[in-house]
């Protein structure tokens, strides 16, 4: 996620959540994950900084820990190999995001 510098794009989005709010799964008392929604492009299509977000499948503690984390494109080499991983595969993830958006291009392709 990226930080937004044009806040003009709120008063739409604000609009769009009370006439249909996103879809939402409640994980207990204190926390939900919420479904995105589109937003427009700011002022001459410029974004703010990377901003660490969605942490539906953090898991708590040193690890190593198993199982599928991240998205696809961004899955460290020892999630993919279903080794055990610990806060280090965050570090791959978030640094093949940020070299993705600095450069404009993506690092990885899926195959289809």
């Amino acid at each position: 996620m990226l930080t937004l510098d044009d806040d003009s794009l709120l008063p739409a989005f604000e609009q769009a959540e009370a006439s249909d709010p996103s879809a939402r799964k409640v994980i207990d008392d204190t926390r939900a994950i919420y479904g995105s929604r589109k937003l427009g492009l700011p002022k001459d299509a410029l974004w703010g900084q990377l901003v660490l977000c969605d942490f539906g499948e953090a898991r708590i503690g040193p690890g190593p820990h198993r199982g599928l984390i991240q998205p696809d494109l961004y899955h460290a080499p020892e999630v993919l190999f279903e080794m055990g991983w610990d806060s280090s595969a965050d570090i791959w993830s978030v640094g093949v995001m940020a070299s993705g958006k600095m450069q404009g291009v993506l690092v990885f392709h899926l195959r289809k």
